[in-house]
């Protein structure tokens, strides 16, 4: 079991702790990409990173194209939602200044 996030092509971003990513999945979701995920309580952030196996890299331009927010569970308000990728030096995106967050 891991700490596995995916996205959805209507924005919904999914965490649970999961043996596969396709398990975070509902009947009729298209996934737009996934990852893994930590917290940072001292930052108070939700840190995303890395790549599913299955279904590649989280594809945020897809949704920002779209217009769509990310819709995140009410649970994890209060938290920022970070996603970090890069090879030699990481670049941090915060996906709540760009995408904006809809707390469901």
């Amino acid at each position: 079991m891991a700490w596995k996030f995916v996205i959805t092509s209507d924005g919904h971003l999914r965490l649970g702790d999961v043996r596969m990513h396709r398990d975070l999945l509902w009947p009729g979701d298209l996934c737009l990409g996934g990852g893994f995920y930590c917290f940072d309580y001292v930052a108070m952030q939700v840190v995303l990173d890395r790549a599913s196996y299955d279904y590649g890299p989280p594809q945020w331009s897809k949704l920002a194209a779209a217009g769509c927010s990310l819709k995140i569970s009410r649970e994890y308000e209060g938290f920022a939602f970070v996603y970090r990728h890069g090879h030699h030096e990481v670049e941090e995106i915060d996906l709540g200044e760009w995408l904006g967050i809809e707390w469901i």
